[in-house]
């Protein structure tokens, strides 16, 4: 091979179902230099393998038998952070489908490779997919570790040059823009571009950084653009749907995301969003139909999560069909025996035995839900899926506690309020009373943020220690409160010395800061006062 040998060292991994395929995958890549090779047959076991392995190229066929097929697949490591920006991923497809997958993948791989292809075309494109891994391993690195601000500086640097990469960094630098919340540069940057070429993903990216500036008409228009001109565009589905449902058009959403399903099946993104608009619409059905099919699809795959079974159950005992939905939850418990994975289905399981009229049953269902987990560190769905089955028992103050529990630890997340507001509504609250719960939630919140930041300023660090890493403690995802928590402790180790046990409280905050908010610009004033701690 024309690049150099450390080849030998190169972990890679190829994901096939079909045995001859394997076997001549595995001679062509072993004479070619591969030593570090794993070949397996299907999801379950590529991802048992990348379990205990780092693989620097993965090749895995699109066509993986009848359960998920190689593009859900990727999307699912990406989506879950299973593989990182500098692992070469290589879709293997035959030539006779190669435009259909390459016309819907929403989440692309690096390259494809067609069948039958030989050991050289395949060391050709590896090479230069080496070479542009090495151009952007800097980006790549910044991009993974979620932090937007190096990405954007790291582009700069790279766009000045003006090379081959120019769209291509383009579209990384926009996008760490809209990532960043800095939505009118990635405008006019997404405008530098299709002053270039009319490119969909720039035309796209224009029209999310426009909804960002609350200029959802014009968003919109761009949007439907989009889908007419280039109808097998998803992502341009996806992004009408949700906006079409975030400005209370539901039913012009699950059109959008039905004709989306029309042209592709999709990944289990969109199925969860089309089913739960559907239930949340009006159109149970629809959401039997949908969530049926796609686990029954992928009914041994690691795509699949419990509330799946649980949208499945509620849209059954939305029509009537509560003996269905406690088949749903228990086929689900089969499979889930995680935490939040038994909370959601315990609860799941209680509304549909409620709504069949076994009361004893349902009652002993919430109360193994109520008891499992730490309220902090559930996700917030799974909260609002808690409270939900709270209120259809009659434990309107618990429930009420949960809702608070997720506005509070979400208090500028509108998506999460929107939940929050349907869920009440569902109970019977009225919509003004829903916005007053959730308003009150939120001043509650801030206002407690604002006490442990003027106790800081009053010089009252000990107080204010106190408040806030209380309040970060029970509020894991509120970025403003873990962040100030992480500052005052970084003051008061500034101003009386260092403390073990504060400093690793600090970096403790600090490190959950990064995680939910890589460019949070509290993270600059906390590492400078740490510096200090060093002289």
């Amino acid at each position: 091979m024309p690049f150099d040998s450390n080849i030998a060292e190169k972990w890679v991994l190829v994901i096939d179902d079909m045995e001859g395929m394997r076997s001549q995958l595995r001679m062509s890549l072993s004479s070619s230099g591969f030593a570090k090779l794993h070949v397996v047959s299907g999801i379950k076991e590529a991802l048992e393998r990348m379990a205990s392995n780092r693989y620097d190229v993965i090749l895995c066929d699109y066509s993986l038998g009848d359960s998920t097929d190689g593009q859900q697949f990727l999307e699912y490591l990406r989506t879950n952070d299973l593989i990182t920006r500098n692992t070469i991923f290589f879709m293997i497809t035959a030539e006779q489908v190669y435009e259909k997958v390459v016309a819907i993948a929403e989440c692309a791989p690096d390259d494809y490779l067609l069948k039958p292809f030989t050991a050289a075309q395949f060391n050709a494109r590896l090479e230069k997919l080496l070479e542009k891994q090495e151009y952007f391993s800097l980006i790549d690195k910044a991009t993974d570790a979620k932090n937007w601000g190096r990405v954007i500086i790291e582009c700069d640097k790279k766009l000045a040059l003006k090379d081959k990469h120019f769209i291509d960094l383009c579209k990384i630098k926009s996008s760490a823009l809209i990532r960043a919340n800095r939505a009118q540069e990635a405008v006019d940057l997404y405008k530098e571009v299709l002053a270039l070429r009319p490119i969909g993903w720039a035309k796209l990216g224009l029209a999310r950084a426009l909804s960002m500036l609350d200029r959802k008409d014009e968003a919109k228009v761009i949007a439907r653009e989009i889908v007419s001109e280039s109808p097998q565009f998803m992502a341009a589905y996806d992004f009408l749907g949700k906006i079409l449902a975030d400005s209370g058009d539901k039913h012009a959403a699950l059109d959008v995301l039905q004709k989306a399903r029309e042209v592709s099946p999709g990944t289990m993104s969109r199925i969860r969003e089309l089913s739960s608009l559907a239930v949340s619409a009006g159109k149970p059905e629809i959401a039997e139909t949908v969530m049926r099919e796609a686990l029954q699809k992928h009914k041994h795959s690691p795509v699949r999560q419990a509330n799946d079974y649980a949208v499945l159950s509620k849209a059954l005992v939305n029509q009537g069909k509560a003996n269905e939905a406690l088949v749903v939850v228990a086929d689900a418990q089969k499979s889930f025996n995680d935490d939040h994975s038994k909370i959601v289905l315990a609860a799941t399981e209680s509304v549909a035995h409620r709504a069949a009229g076994n009361h004893a049953q349902a009652a002993e269902a919430l109360s193994i839900a109520m008891s499992i987990g730490d309220l902090s560190k559930l996700p917030t769905q799974t909260v609002i899926s808690l409270a939900d089955a709270c209120f259809i028992s009659g434990k309107d103050e618990e429930a009420t506690k949960l809702l608070r529990h997720a506005i509070q630890n979400n208090h500028e997340d509108d998506a999460i309020k929107d939940k929050v507001h349907e869920v009440l509504t569902a109970a019977g609250k009225q919509a003004s009373e829903a916005t007053a719960m959730i308003n009150e939630s939120t001043r509650e919140v801030i206002q407690l943020n604002n006490e442990g930041v003027i106790k800081a300023e009053a010089g009252q660090l000990a107080e204010a220690i106190t408040l806030l890493t209380q309040a970060a403690d029970r509020l894991p995802n509120n970025v403003q409160i873990v962040s100030n928590a992480s500052l005052v402790l970084a003051l008061d180790l500034v101003r009386n010395g260092k403390n073990t046990d504060k400093l690793r409280s600090c970096m403790h905050y600090r490190d959950e800061l990064i995680k939910k908010s890589p460019s949070h610009p509290k993270l600059a004033q906390i590492d400078s006062l740490l510096k200090q701690l060093k002289h």
